[in-house]
């Protein structure tokens, strides 16, 4: 399945294929006609992955490597300063292709390394994990996490090209592929009613599941590149969500459903959301053993001032006023510290 992102700044092609990893070649080829290919990966994905997509690839390509400890605490400007360094000392020009291949952590290095060095070099993606190929394989975010904020230093950086190999999800421990239906639930219920339904009856994730959700955010990010209006609907969750990831330690994905639930709260208390939704959100969530904890969000809003979602003093919250829609609540940063 081909998903086409259309962009002002450029475009490019999602490929969603089973065992699409044996066959890294000839999609290279497509976006990319020089020698030497350099790939992104951490010490997890290294193991799994990295033979087969070498494999693939030679001998029409000359491959390299580096590596980083798997994990977003490797998310960091010390990480990212090393691997420059290395990728420098193994003969990296401005005209080589990078591939990130791994989950986001990697995505999210490989972008950013990719923006920066040399003031910019291709990249391919090649998400392994479910988070990644619903969350950075559309719009180009990159970013390192700095001075306790997550994704505080990044830009905006799109690929040549991103292939999804569903079967990588097998490989996935249980808590790491629930951690990617965080993002899958998301785009469920700003955007799509009919897979919000599906999930209540807890599918099988397989290509169509991921281009269906895929599809939600291909047009909110098409519509809104640099995220300045439209694509906020994506941040449902993330508000406070980013909160509790970097507070308390949890996974993306699992902060963003405890953060849906929170926004639900915000809602229901605004008269914008249905009461019955936050019910909905807590079956759901349970049905991929997310966890469905309690915060007040009332604690926690003098927390995300520091968010990338405060626009020069005021914060937009995204609230879900029907399945498949949204609402921004703007709240602005003063009336947040008293």
């Amino acid at each position: 399945m081909r998903l086409k992102i259309n962009l002002s700044s450029s475009s490019y092609d999602i490929l969603i294929e089973n065992n699409i990893l044996d066959n890294v070649k000839a999609y290279i080829m497509e976006v990319y006609n020089n020698k030497k290919i350099f790939i992104v990966t951490d010490d997890n994905v290294k193991n799994l992955y990295l033979d087969k997509v070498i494999k693939s690839l030679e001998p029409d390509f000359e491959v390299d490597y580096v590596s980083f400890p798997r994990g977003e605490e490797s998310k960091n400007i010390n990480v990212y300063s090393s691997l420059c360094e290395q990728l420098i000392d193994k003969g990296i020009r401005r005209n080589h292709l990078l591939i990130a291949l791994g989950g986001g952590v990697v995505g999210d290095m490989c972008g950013f390394i990719a923006a920066t060095l040399y003031r910019g070099i291709p990249y391919v993606g090649i998400p392994t994990s479910l988070l990644s190929q619903m969350d950075s394989s559309i719009g180009g975010k990159t970013g390192i996490d700095f001075y306790g904020k997550k994704n505080i230093l990044g830009c905006f950086n799109q690929p040549k090209m991103v292939l999804i190999d569903p079967k990588t999800l097998d490989t996935l421990d249980k808590r790491e592929f629930n951690n990617g239906m965080g993002e899958l639930i998301k785009h469920a219920i700003i955007g799509n009613p009919k897979l919000w339904g599906e999930l209540k009856n807890k599918p099988e994730i397989t290509d169509e599941i991921i281009y269906q959700s895929l599809s939600v955010k291909k047009k909110v990010v098409e519509e809104d590149e640099f995220d300045t209006g439209l694509r906020m609907m994506l941040n449902f969750g993330h508000t406070f969500g980013h909160v509790i990831e970097m507070k308390y330690g949890y996974k993306h994905g699992e902060a963003v459903g405890v953060g849906m639930l929170m926004a639900l709260n915000l809602g229901v208390d605004l008269g914008v959301t249905p009461n019955e939704y936050y019910n909905e959100m807590v079956k759901v969530l349970k049905l991929y053993d997310l966890p469905c904890d309690y915060y007040d969000y009332k604690e926690y809003l003098k927390e995300i001032i520091h968010d990338k979602k405060n626009l020069s003093g005021v914060i937009n919250f995204i609230l879900v006023d029907k399945i498949g829609s949204i609402v921004i609540h703007k709240i602005d940063e003063d009336s947040l510290k008293g």
